[in-house]
């Protein structure tokens, strides 16, 4: 199973233009799919989800400790909920396309509010109200098409608040009313908290000042300054007296709220303070900053009493104690969060595996396996059981852009290449699963391999890439064995049909069927007009399966014997598709678009639409969907612009 969409990026402007104009001359009748099908499930039935994330820009622990929320702000923008105990992925809250500067947790536990940009011509809510328990938006707060660079929850749960650029905008969250707008700061508001009593707001601002307001009355009650830059976060003491401030400054300064005098400056960051929390008791602050470090100072003459690092850690976003203070929650730009032990400062776990989007997948033969590719470089597998991750496979240099286990299962194959002017690697590798060595480096395409397959028989391997050729190899020494040319384009497409005696490739928009023992071409499909970007065939070899980067008419249903087209089916209507997949008794079909993160399941027979999967399905700014059925057809896999990895139940399997 392959990816797409990386060499689609660097054609963007040329495929689009022509999508489009060869949409509109397309003669649509027969087409199938066009109207969505009321009442379709829209989450996948999902076993299990791994993976992790690109970033955390803000980090809450649940109310019980229970769930540790994670969010987004470059690359994912959305927000992930961690179980502590065991670390694994929970749910992920998604869909907020316009980033998550930050969240905070309802006093019930039950809800998360969320603060980040409005996105123009889709909605304009800076503000969200999700419910945790199945990810749903409940409420959507209009800002005015202004960020929202903060939330805080009042301590009651009955209101939000958020900065929004230079204001501080109150809601009531049942209705989603505007309570209180607070004006006085004249650059962005980047933190706010409650106090413990729900009478006082604290902000911070980027003009350098932080600013008291009282809640009831919406009047500014005290200015303070001291900081001599950005003021990032704010938080207030248990007992509402105290309030702590973090700077790009370095520094992090106590104040008395009742007179705002400064206490004390807390100095030994070497980056600017993201984020500050006091601990439940009040006797411990905890500081994370872009030093990639987290401190945790005692409150009462301002020691430090630790300073909570390790080995991968970069750029700390967000920290949160947990209730009973005695473990805390770190978020940083690596996309690992991590529970710390308060008092050694020992880390307890790091969760997450992937940490870019994952661009390939595909399952062992014998279903016990799942393997994910990720453009951080490295190959994970999974035991498909439990979610499991066994193993990670690294030595590669580059983005995993295709993923093809041998048929015994006992070798996977994995193509690597950034598109041309960015390649760093273009090799083919062979490992061993069983212990992850690197048994073979074949050379790959120049300026990168885009697609491989392994033959039924497991002797040779079919490739395709930006040199708009298809090449085979003998898998047990990897000889070149013959190239196929032709192509007009990169070739992001080749599949084996299930005898072994041809091979179907993609490289423009066309579709070319091979004769494997002599390379000769038995027949070209003409395509949809769009570059191809997946092939399949059916489990019995009749039927081939192709989608195109293109708007709409996008799945195609081929005869191999003559070459007919059998069916259209319009399958992602606003999106471009990368990836097609056939269920093993081949009676249905999976299409998946990265663009609109759609994935939906047809019947072959009559092009039908059973299913619509647009929840759980990712989201981000780059479209990776890579998406294979299990051997037994029980389970689909797929990957995410996320990093998400997830295992789904098959609602329509025998």
């Amino acid at each position: 199973m392959r990816r797409n969409s990386l060499w689609f990026l660097a054609l963007f402007s040329a495929i689009s233009l022509h999508g489009i104009s060869a949409s509109f001359a397309q003669d649509v009748s027969g087409v199938v799919g066009e109207a969505p099908i009321p009442n379709l499930p829209p989450t996948p039935d999902i076993a299990w989800m791994g993976g992790g994330m690109w970033s955390q820009s803000t980090v809450a622990l649940s109310p019980d400790g229970q769930f540790l929320a994670a969010g987004s702000d470059s690359g994912d923008d959305n927000i992930k909920l961690w179980r502590v105990s065991d670390g694994s992925l929970f749910r992920t809250l998604g869909r907020d396309l316009g980033g998550v500067k930050a969240i905070a947790y309802l006093p019930d536990g039950q809800f998360i509010a969320s603060a980040g940009g409005p996105i123009f011509g889709y909605e304009d809510a800076g503000v969200k109200i999700w419910r945790v328990s199945d990810g749903h938006i409940v409420r959507k707060i209009p800002t005015g098409y202004q960020q929202a660079w903060s939330v805080a929850v009042s301590p009651d749960g009955t209101l939000v608040a958020a900065g929004l650029n230079d204001e501080v905008a109150v809601w009531r969250i049942s209705d989603g009313v505007r309570v209180k707008t607070l004006r006085g700061h004249t650059e962005f508001v980047f933190g706010v908290a409650f106090s413990p009593d729900g009478k006082m707001i604290a902000s911070a601002s980027k003009d350098g000042t932080i600013k008291l307001w009282s809640v009831p009355f919406g009047a500014l009650m005290r200015t303070l300054t001291g900081h001599t830059n950005y003021v990032q976060t704010v938080a207030f003491s248990p007992d509402g007296r105290t309030l702590c401030s973090g700077a790009w400054d370095m520094t992090v300064r106590m104040w008395r709220v009742s007179d705002g005098t400064l206490l004390r400056t807390l100095t030994g960051h070497q980056d600017m303070v993201r984020s500050v929390k006091f601990s439940p008791r009040g006797d411990l602050i905890a500081s994370g900053s872009w030093d990639s470090k987290v401190k945790i100072w005692r409150v009462f003459d301002g020691t430090l009493m630790r300073t909570l690092s390790a080995a991968g850690v970069a750029y700390v976003n967000g920290v949160s104690f947990s209730s009973n203070g005695q473990t805390l929650a770190s978020g940083s730009y690596d996309g690992h969060p991590r529970i710390w032990r308060v008092n050694d400062g020992a880390l307890l776990g790091a969760f997450g595996h992937h940490v870019a989007p994952v661009g390939a997948v595909d399952f062992s033969p014998d279903g016990t396996l799942f393997a994910s590719g990720g453009d951080e470089t490295t190959i994970k597998l999974w035991r498909v059981s439990d979610g499991t991750e066994l193993s990670t496979l690294a030595g590669h240099l580059d983005l995993i852009n295709t993923l093809s286990f041998s048929p015994d299962g006992q070798i996977i194959a994995s193509g690597v290449g950034s598109p041309p002017p960015d390649t760093l690697e273009t090799t083919i590798r062979l490992w061993r699963v069983s212990d992850g060595t690197t048994l073979r480096i074949l050379p790959g395409h120049v300026g990168g391999t885009f697609a491989v397959d392994y033959s039924p028989d497991g002797l040779t391997l079919a490739s395709g890439g930006a040199d708009k050729a298809v090449k085979i190899w003998r898998a047990s020494d990897g000889a070149l064995l013959r190239t196929l040319g032709g192509h007009g384009f990169w070739v992001g497409a080749v599949a084996y049909s299930p005898d072994g005696q041809m091979i179907a490739s993609g490289g423009d928009v066309a579709i070319r069927l091979w004769r494997v023992s002599d390379g000769t071409v038995i027949r070209t499909f003409p395509g949809n007009g769009y570059v191809v970007s997946s092939l399949a065939f059916s489990p019995d070899g009749q039927t081939l399966a192709s989608t195109g980067d293109g708007y709409g008419n996008n799945l195609q249903l081929w005869r191999v014997s003559d070459g007919a087209l059998l069916r259209t089916i319009n399958a992602d209507p606003n999106g471009f598709l990368q990836s097609v997949a056939f269920s093993p008794d081949g009676a249905t079909v999976l299409s998946a678009s990265g663009y609109t993160f759609l994935i939906r399941q047809w019947r072959v027979s009559d092009g039908s639409m059973l299913a619509s999967y647009s929840r759980e399905t990712g989201t981000g700014m780059f479209p990776e969907l890579p998406v294979a059925f299990s051997p037994d057809g029980r389970l689909f896999g797929f990957g995410r612009t996320d990093a998400t990895v997830v295992m789904a139940r098959n609602a329509f399997a025998p």
